[in-house]
């Protein structure tokens, strides 16, 4: 996980020409797109203790304005441990504000939300999905790298409310820990 986060900033910052920094200041124009990877905790009781695990998020959306971004996401959280995978994922409609000119915002999000657990024995695989309500709110910073490119280090607080026929407690949260590239 290391590895790719480390590939991430490298990546950012070879596409990224010095002297674009200095030469414009961050606008937010037209569609937005954004990719992160990272790592989280699951908060909750009904993964047998599995805790951390790998993140990432996809987001893209419109500007409203200069404060004001909309748009969708999907944002994950997986683990497998002794040939169990615990998934967990949510879809939102986002509102992205930017209270201040400076890269800081906070993103709040709806949606729906599915939990999976997967696992594998003797070369058979039992999967059970449920999926119910979801919702997030996270920190984040836009740092200008490029021309229209933006590094952007996340926090996301993720819930999930999910009725499960199979499990008991798997409504949910998560914290990650994610870092990405936008586009503006």
């Amino acid at each position: 996980m290391r590895s790719a986060l480390l590939a991430l900033a490298v990546l950012a910052l070879v596409v990224s020409p010095a002297p674009a920094r200095a030469q414009r200041e961050a606008k937010h124009e037209g569609f937005w797109i954004g990719f992160g990877l990272g790592g989280g905790s699951n908060l909750s009781d009904e993964a047998q203790g599995v805790r951390a695990g790998g993140a990432g998020y996809f987001r893209l959306g419109g500007t409203l304005s200069q404060s004001v971004l909309l748009g969708g996401e999907i944002i994950a959280w997986a683990r497998s441990v002794q040939g169990t995978t615990v998934s967990r994922a949510n879809m939102n409609a986002t509102a992205v504000l930017y209270p201040m000119r400076k890269g800081l915002f906070v993103k709040l999000g709806v949606g729906a939300a599915t939990w999976m657990s997967s696992t594998t024995s003797g070369g058979t695989t039992v999967t059970h999905t449920d999926g119910g309500f979801g919702g997030s709110a996270a920190l984040g910073y836009d740092l200008q790298i490029g021309r229209n490119i933006f590094l952007t280090p996340n926090v996301d607080f993720a819930y999930q409310r999910v009725e499960s026929q199979f499990f008991t407690n798997t409504n949910g949260y998560l914290l990650l820990f994610t870092l990405g590239l936008t586009w503006h």
